[in-house]
């Protein structure tokens, strides 16, 4: 009958309003954990970012002249170039990255979201 499905649909609208309620306050939860842990991160974000800023277009050009690159240097841009998706950390490719128009910006507005976290321990483990 129509008056004991509506019953039944009735029942089951409370059930899945009683699921979502808890869904809702499980990501609020999840939520207020990724705002304290970027409360933390966000300052050296922006650190970073200031620094990549302050990067002098002659230190870029000084790096990309060298035959070789400094250890230090060369794991540094091996880390960056992967974490931006680029795989070939060649010499040749570290330089072709750094003569890119726009490089710093490209680097400062980088969403790091996007780094597949087995991307993130190798680099971890690299640096």
């Amino acid at each position: 009958t129509r008056i004991g499905q509506a019953s039944e649909n009735k029942q089951e609208m409370e059930v899945l309003k009683g699921k979502l309620g808890e869904e809702t306050v499980k990501l609020e939860q999840r939520k207020k954990a990724i705002d304290i842990a970027l409360a933390d991160i966000q300052p050296l974000v922006d650190e970073a970012k200031k620094a990549v800023g302050n990067i002098k277009s002659e230190s870029l050009s000084e790096i990309r002249s060298l035959r070789a690159p400094p250890d230090v240097i060369r794991d540094i841009l091996e880390g960056v170039l992967q974490l931006m998706g680029i795989f070939d950390t060649s010499w040749v490719s570290m330089r072709s990255f750094l003569a890119k128009r726009g490089v710093k910006e490209e680097i400062i507005s980088f969403d790091a979201r996007k780094i597949q976290p087995d991307i993130r321990n190798a680099v971890e483990a690299l640096l």
